[in-house]
């Protein structure tokens, strides 16, 4: 059986949302952390929540040490994109390689 497609868009229940956030934020960080180990890369998360709390994941290195390096590496490398419908992803890999 086949899932169906998921429309994103604001929970307006209040309660709902937040349950939702809590939920996600906890598999964020876990699949941040589950990167940053198996695969030996620099992660950095940085959440804020909708009351304004600061959440934060730093892998091996602090979070001052990533954005550093990520700064300092050349524009075409640094993977910005405005829009993720105009991203290139056959080039994908190596716009995020630093």
């Amino acid at each position: 059986m086949a899932r169906t497609k998921l429309v994103l868009k604001k929970i307006q229940n209040k309660a709902y949302r937040h349950i939702t956030f809590a939920k996600r934020k906890t598999g964020l960080v876990k699949k941040a952390y589950e990167l940053s180990t198996l695969c030996d890369v620099e992660v950095a998360l940085i959440i804020f929540s909708p009351a304004g709390k600061l959440i934060l994941f730093e892998g091996k290195k602090r979070l001052e040490e990533i954005v550093s390096h990520y700064l300092d590496s050349p524009a075409r490398k640094r993977g910005w994109y405005a829009n993720f419908d105009e991203m290139d992803y056959a080039n994908w890999n190596l716009a995020i390689n630093i």
